[in-house]
């Protein structure tokens, strides 16, 4: 008696197509679950979760893909969990919001990452804001020395915490981009121990947006 062929999983079938399937918008990976049988309640959590083997978050992916940008922001970032603080610079090294973590900061727990974290998705957060004042859509530079948050934006499945960061700027619709730079070289590493505050409407945020020409 013939022995039945194996039937392929789910997850089987995901990890199979993952180079394919990292590179999809939400509704690419709404067709490709039709073709293969799995847009049905019984297979779609299970879907999901086979995404999620392979660094697909899908419930933080946009619905589309986002339009090219139409202007850019440069930002520098530091956090420093003994003094609870953060700071956030411009592109020409002033700063445009710093102070004290509070208890609203949820990414925040005293760990020297999670500062680093909380930093850099406030200026994601602060580049959405300058979308919404200009009416432009931003493509992010994000400068820090927290080596690691430059694996925000990885699609292979590796990025850990940092991915975070990267479905911030998802959710947001900013294009992001995280550039590693020494310490040394960090403007906003003087705002992680200098006193007082500075709120972020302050400092004209809109001003530091700069268009891309088109060709």
């Amino acid at each position: 008696m013939q022995s039945m062929a194996k039937k392929v999983t789910i997850v089987e079938q995901v990890r199979t197509a993952a180079d394919g399937l990292r590179k999809m918008p939400r509704t690419e990976l709404n067709e490709w679950a039709a073709s293969h049988d799995v847009n049905n309640r019984a297979a779609w959590g299970r879907y999901k979760a086979a995404l999620s083997t392979i660094g697909i978050d899908y419930d933080n992916l946009k619905a589309e893909r986002q339009e090219e940008p139409t202007a850019t922001v440069t930002l520098y970032t530091d956090a420093k969990a003994s003094k609870d603080r953060f700071g956030i610079c411009g592109p020409d090294g002033e700063p445009v919001w710093y102070g004290r973590f509070f208890d609203g900061d949820s990414d925040y727990n005293g760990e020297q990452s999670s500062g680093e974290l909380a930093a850099a998705k406030k200026a994601v957060w602060l580049a959405h804001k300058a979308a919404e004042l200009t009416g432009q859509i931003i493509a992010l530079t994000l400068r820090v020395d927290a080596e690691w948050l430059c694996w925000a934006t990885r699609t292979d499945g590796r990025g850990g915490k940092a991915l975070e960061l990267g479905r911030a700027a998802n959710r947001y619709g900013i294009t992001l981009t995280v550039e590693h730079i020494p310490g040394t070289q960090n403007p906003a590493d003087k705002w992680t121990v200098a006193s007082g505050y500075m709120r972020w409407q302050d400092a004209d945020i809109a001003s530091k947006v700069v268009l891309i020409e088109k060709s």
